[in-house]
């Protein structure tokens, strides 16, 4: 399958889907050990690229390890095994792969994921030929190489997560000079002026790997993580840029999807099970030892500024959302105050998840996790955006995890999302 191109560039999202016409024949590119691969497009049979705001991210290639070779006289069984007796996917190698299209001729396909083959599986069917599965996982993957313990004083959730990502710079250039990792000091600083932050007085990493801490860190905080991979083509120097912040920061939509047109289905779901009015979080004071418990309301939310959908919102009657819902952390809290932050972001995670989505749309190498869509139940006329309807389930979504999908049939992204605002009239 030949390279490709899509128009999209990596950093400039466009608020709006490009016209069908720029999209032309589904392609991509692997690469091993930093070398292009083209001989074996002929026998990649699929491309799947996953990521998601709670995991690594991940691909998957599945092979045509057979070899029928050139017919024999007097043997009854010919051929041999394509892959799985070589050393081509082996694992620990360096796999990188684009995904995109085929457009006017020209070779700029967008980097997917930069990561380290991590299994290899032949499959021998009863019947078929047989097929070899590879799997791969990004960078975040190598992040976990030493379980650590370390003690943060006086600092910014955003501040910790930086001092983090500087530590996972420093081991990984131990073994690959060519890389940064970075987290954008402006970035820091707008997350603590817009979400007034406040410094933390004493957080404890205990023997973690650091990148599965800060994930952890960040569902207690109600942050989000994704981060952009560039790769220089000139100098081969490669730059990873954390995010770190909540979803509401991410104020423009990557795309627009209309169903019927570029948003091929969509499966929203509204969910009451785990709504609730209040949050009761409970803990002790790790320096007095007293007991503390910290209860917040819907009402907290709005007065903190949180733009989260409320069942009325969407003409839902609430019924029983004032039960109340008791956490207990195990661990403790410097004060009642860092309790009630925790009751807070979990009172808000779990309004964001009053309507989830799963959508479906043509192949779209920029939608990945922590990007926003707009989606439209209804054509709007050839604008773009179309104008504003009443359709319940028209909003600003964040999508939490994609599913690239490359093979015979074409180029898909699937999507999950959380619903984060309605269409404004």
């Amino acid at each position: 399958m030949p390279s490709a191109v899509i128009g999209v560039q990596p950093g400039t999202p466009p608020t709006s889907m490009l016209s069908l016409d720029d999209f032309y024949v589904p392609a991509y590119r692997v690469a091993l050990k930093g070398q292009n691969q083209p001989q074996l497009q002929q026998d990649i049979l699929s491309v799947t690229y996953r990521d998601s705001l709670t995991d690594v991210d991940s691909v998957e290639l599945v092979v045509d390890n057979w070899d029928p070779g050139d017919p024999i006289p007097g043997q009854a069984v010919q051929g041999q095994f394509r892959y799985s007796n070589t050393n081509t996917f082996d694992p620990w190698q360096d796999i990188q792969v684009s995904m995109g299209y085929y457009r006017q001729g020209a070779d700029n396909l967008q980097l997917m994921i930069t990561g380290e083959i991590v299994t290899m599986a032949p499959n021998f069917p009863a019947s078929g030929g047989s097929t070899l599965s590879v799997r791969a996982l990004s960078l975040l993957h190598q992040f976990r190489t030493q379980q650590k313990t370390r003690e943060f004083t006086g600092k910014t959730d955003s501040q910790i997560a930086q001092s983090i990502v500087q530590d996972i710079n420093t081991d990984i250039k131990k073994k690959l000079t060519n890389i940064t990792i970075q987290m954008l000091q402006q970035e820091v600083d707008s997350n603590i002026q817009t979400n007034n932050e406040q410094p933390v007085p004493f957080l404890e990493m205990h023997n973690q790997y650091p990148i599965v801490f800060l994930m952890q860190r960040s569902r207690d905080t109600g942050y989000d993580i994704s981060f952009d991979d560039v790769t220089d083509p000139n100098t081969n120097l490669r730059t990873i840029t954390f995010h770190y912040r909540s979803s509401a920061s991410v104020l423009q939509p990557t795309y627009v999807l209309e169903w019927g047109k570029s948003l091929i289905s969509f499966q929203p779901t509204l969910q009451t099970a785990k709504q609730v009015g209040s949050v009761t979080v409970t803990g002790w004071n790790v320096q007095t030892k007293q007991p503390i418990s910290q209860t917040v309301t819907r009402a907290d939310l709005v007065q903190a500024g949180e733009k989260v959908i409320a069942p009325e919102d969407l003409g839902v009657t609430e019924n029983s959302l004032s039960q109340k819902l008791e956490v207990v952390v195990d661990r403790g809290f410097n004060d009642p105050a860092e309790a009630k932050k925790v009751a807070l972001k979990t009172l808000r995670q779990l309004a964001q998840g009053f309507v989830e989505a799963k959508g479906k749309t043509i192949g779209l190498p920029d939608l990945r996790a922590g990007s926003k869509v707009n989606i439209y139940m209804k054509a709007g006329d050839n604008q773009t955006p179309p104008p504003a309807n009443k359709d319940r389930f028209s909003g600003t979504y964040t999508v939490t995890s994609t599913t690239h999908t490359l093979n015979e049939s074409g180029y898909t992204t699937d999507f999950t999302a959380r619903m984060e605002a309605q269409v404004s009239s």
